[in-house]
């Protein structure tokens, strides 16, 4: 059979070869069928052109086949050639797709795009399966990544809509049966550690790459995908990821910016959207927020401190976190204490001094008395009455309240209370510091 195939169209490659092809681990067969793809594509004539389409056929007509047998269960889901095949089926596609350096590749996306709703509903057979879970995921982010600003509407929606479907699948296993370890001290662990995390990673790097279609459309606007559909499955993906998102998991690196970066650039954009969290997945994100504000990567803290500045600035406009108050009445003023006592008290404050007083500014806005009662609380912790008296006096300097009712004000007035209070913050961490820190 395999003589016969090669003969149809000239081809030359023994049996042995092919054999030999057979036992190559599949992340390499993959890795062939790449160059196969970019090769192909680059030599316009009746041999590579048939190469290039029995590879693709071959690819789609082995996925047909399992997705059949598994929908009309003639296959079992875990039987283990099943999953060697579902495996092999999703490191093939993922091939395809890494060959995004072929002569029109737009190619590879009319070829993809009517297989991702059953790619994706694997993740139903294999959500606790990790080998084929982050198969799938990181088949999605790859895809996403590489293609996504070539796409069309319809394109772009099947992407989305999928992309969907394998994220809400993917959350509804890992958040009740996911257990998250202990980190380990020593740094080979470390990285070992988060490779086993590798799948979360994955899937923020997904809605990453997929937020980033509203700004290559503003280029184009003839793809005709509308904002809501881009804004709505990034934060429906991000209510499926907040919840895997611990303390214990921030602790990784890679995956700590990466979820920094996805958080920081949708509370900064639409935190409408995010205050209108149930109360659960917003105290979430807000212990992410309050744990990033103090990170020891500067470029977490910002994205964290700038965070909280947006959700404080939107409840100050709108009332937005009003639901959330009513649930919990002292949310705004744990941010503020937390905000005062492990950043801007701390000696870490000097690599994050402008977001830290951008962030204190509306949080003190929002209810000036109540502020001024924890300054208060605050003092009185530091003992001596001499040092109670300096910090008294400097928040008086610092807290205006004529100056904080313009905060939520637009342009050159609001402009204006920023800059006064940016000069003021960075005074007052100096005055503040010359007590608290130096001896």
């Amino acid at each position: 059979e395999i003589v016969a195939s090669m003969a149809s169209f000239g081809g030359h490659l023994s049996v042995e070869a092919v054999k030999g092809y057979q036992r190559l681990p599949y992340s390499d067969r993959a890795r062939v069928l790449t160059c196969l793809v970019v090769g192909c594509s680059d030599m316009d004539n009746d041999k590579s052109n048939a190469v290039l389409d029995s590879c693709l056929k071959a690819v789609s007509n082995h996925f047909w086949a399992l997705c059949e047998a598994l929908s009309k269960k003639q296959a079992k889901a875990n039987d283990i050639n099943v999953q060697e095949s579902a495996c092999l089926s999703i490191l093939l596609y993922g091939g395809i797709v890494c060959a995004s350096e072929m002569s029109e590749p737009e190619r590879v996306s009319h070829f993809i795009t009517p297989y991702l709703s059953q790619l994706s509903g694997l993740m139903t057979y294999y959500a606790a399966d990790l080998t084929i879970c982050e198969a799938l995921l990181k088949l999605f982010r790859d895809y996403a990544e590489r293609y996504l600003a070539m796409l069309d509407r319809d394109q772009c929606i099947s992407l989305f809509t999928s992309s969907a479907s394998l994220l809400k699948h993917y959350s509804e296993q890992h958040c009740k049966n996911r257990v998250i370890h202990k980190r380990s001290e020593a740094l080979e662990g470390e990285f070992e550690e988060e490779q086993s995390y590798q799948d979360i990673l994955c899937a923020i790097q997904l809605l990453i790459h997929l937020g980033t279609k509203d700004f290559t459309d503003l280029c184009n606007s003839s793809k005709g995908v509308e904002t809501g559909q881009i804004t709505d499955l990034i934060f429906f993906g991000l209510q499926q990821i907040l919840p895997l998102m611990t303390q214990g998991l921030l602790q990784y690196p890679t995956l700590c910016q990466m979820y920094f970066s996805l958080v920081g650039f949708m509370v900064e954009t639409y935190p409408e959207k995010l205050c209108a969290l149930p109360f659960e997945l917003f105290s979430s994100l807000l212990d992410s927020l309050l744990f990033g504000m103090s990170h020891s990567d500067s470029l977490v803290s910002k994205s964290s401190l700038q965070g909280l500045a947006s959700l404080a600035k939107e409840h100050l406009k709108t009332h937005a976190l009003a639901s959330h108050l009513a649930t919990k009445g002292d949310i705004i003023e744990n941010c503020s204490q937390r905000l005062i006592q492990e950043v801007i008290f701390k000696p870490i404050i000097w690599d994050r001094l402008e977001p830290s007083g951008m962030a204190l500014l509306p949080l003190a806005a929002i209810d000036v008395q109540k502020f001024i009662g924890l300054v208060s609380i605050i003092s009185q912790q530091l003992g001596s009455d001499d040092k109670q008296q300096r910090m008294h006096q400097a928040f008086e300097r610092l807290i205006k309240p004529q100056v904080l009712a313009k905060v939520a004000a637009e342009g050159r007035e609001g402009r204006m209370v920023r800059i006064q209070f940016k000069n003021n913050f960075d005074a007052f961490v100096r005055d503040i510091h010359s007590f608290l820190i130096v001896k």
